[in-house]
């Protein structure tokens, strides 16, 4: 008895092997034949299963990740639009923003522009009457209006008539808003006289946020005030705190009316709220309830016991003079306390 080469390979015992030919060996070959085609097939379904499986996970996220965009899409579009249509004011941005403006005094300027820089955002300015130029900063915290209506920096021309509300910004002197106005238009302003020239009725004033002279034209139509009652121009003294009304005619400020606020040697009651306090310089400012208007007041001589007690909500009571330069304070009272005397 011989093995098949079949047999042979398959390691199946000689006694176990049948002669060429016999029919047995013909069934033997057909089974294996049978055998090995089942556990080809059982090994190709089990690999095609756990295909089956990592492809079912995988489309079950892909469609959950996908279902939920559908479904955040079209459950409910009215409510979507109705949460984005209304504009929301935008949040600033501390890193991208320029913070909010300091509390300053704020002082009108009028003048002709000269220059405007849209790069550094810096306007220059001759202000009237004067000979020099003036230099401000602005930027997207600036309101620029054009004959009262919003405009924007690139509406600034050289040669154009303009009324500033300027104040410090540390160093810089920062245009607030910026009034691009026709001729005949008015302003108002605020400083202090360096002089009145009766002969030619021009009236120079030093601005208090420049510290440059402007000069005004007074008609005979100009009406001078001393607190309440009807004043002259020989109120006018050199010193004294005004404010005033004027018009821009022929390019010449012509002053409609004149208020003085303070006159040298004038003696003044404060009662309100500190607003800002400043020791190293023996500074205060007032909210003055009589005209909620805020004044800085120099204290002077006040003894330390009234110094300490002097902090921003403090409500007090001031008497002070003004020197022609500031008011000094004479008398501090403390709400609830006695007055301080000199």
């Amino acid at each position: 008895m011989r093995l098949l080469p079949t047999q042979r390979s398959w390691g199946i015992p000689a006694t176990l092997a049948t002669p060429a030919g016999h029919p047995a060996s013909k069934c033997g070959e057909f089974m294996r034949t049978l055998l090995l085609t089942a556990v080809c097939l059982t090994l190709m379904l089990a690999a095609n299963a756990q295909n089956q499986n990592s492809f079912a996970a995988g489309n079950a996220n892909t469609g959950s990740s996908f279902g939920s965009l559908s479904n955040a899409n079209n459950a409910n579009p009215a409510a979507v639009s109705n949460t984005a249509s209304p504009k929301q004011p935008a949040q600033r941005d501390p890193l991208l923003d320029p913070p909010p403006l300091p509390r300053a005094k704020v002082s009108l300027i009028g003048g002709t522009v000269m220059r405007v820089d849209d790069v550094l955002n810096r306007i220059t300015i001759r202000p009237f009457g004067a000979k020099k130029n003036m230099g401000l900063n602005f930027d997207t915290r600036t309101d620029i209006v054009e004959d009262g209506k919003p405009a924007a920096e690139w509406d600034i021309k050289p040669g154009q008539r303009v009324y500033i509300d300027s104040q410090l910004d540390g160093t810089r002197v920062f245009a607030r808003s910026i009034r691009i106005q026709s001729l005949g238009a008015s302003g108002s302003g605020y400083g202090q006289i360096l002089n009145y020239d009766a002969r030619t009725n021009t009236l120079t004033l030093r601005d208090q946020l420049s510290a440059q002279p402007v000069h005004f034209r007074l008609s005979a139509a100009t009406v001078v005030r001393n607190g309440t009652a009807v004043g002259s121009t020989a109120d006018l003294q050199p010193g004294s705190l005004v404010s005033l009304v004027f018009a821009n005619q022929q390019e010449r400020n012509v002053v409609k009316e004149v208020s003085l606020l303070a006159q040298p040697g004038a003696v003044f009651s404060f009662f309100g709220t500190i607003t800002f306090v400043d020791l190293s310089r023996n500074l205060i400012a007032v909210s003055n309830q009589a005209d909620n208007k805020a004044y800085e007041i120099h204290l002077g001589s006040v003894p330390p016991s009234i110094l300490n007690g002097l902090h921003e909500g403090t409500t007090v009571g001031i008497s002070a003079v003004f020197d022609g330069n500031q008011y000094v304070a004479r008398n501090v009272s403390l709400q609830n306390s006695n007055p301080s005397q000199d």
